[in-house]
């Protein structure tokens, strides 16, 4: 239950969440720097299994298209800001996610800015 700061511009980033099981914990991350390179990964997954999944939307909003874009998750593992498309093109990308259930990640708000066409930053 605490925010998480990304703080260097130029360092990759890898943050895996616990097992979700419902315990109603917060994760909260802030990118707070112009990044230069290296993504920003957060992963819900775990050895042995492949349930973990993220639910929930992220807006993105694209300075060089001049628009924002929603995605949506209900099945996806992985979270990737790629400088990019997916996010991290400017101070003050935010996400917050909720361990809502068992095996379930809810995306709370998640606000991110992208340098190209906006694509999404689920997989997995």
């Amino acid at each position: 239950n605490r925010l998480l700061q990304f703080t260097t511009a130029a360092d990759a980033y890898t943050v895996n969440l616990p097992y979700a099981t419902g315990s109603g914990d917060v994760y909260e991350f802030l990118n707070a720097i112009i990044k230069t390179s290296g993504s920003i990964i957060i992963n819900a997954t775990h050895p042995g299994t492949s349930t973990n999944k993220f639910v929930g939307t992220v807006v993105n909003y694209s300075a060089s298209t001049v628009s924002t874009v929603t995605f949506s998750s209900t099945t996806n593992d992985i979270i990737t800001l790629n400088i990019t498309t997916t996010g991290a093109a400017k101070a003050g990308d935010y996400l917050k996610l909720q361990d809502v259930a068992a095996t379930v990640w809810r995306v709370v708000d998640f606000r991110v800015f992208s340098s190209g066409n906006p694509a999404t930053p689920f997989s997995g």
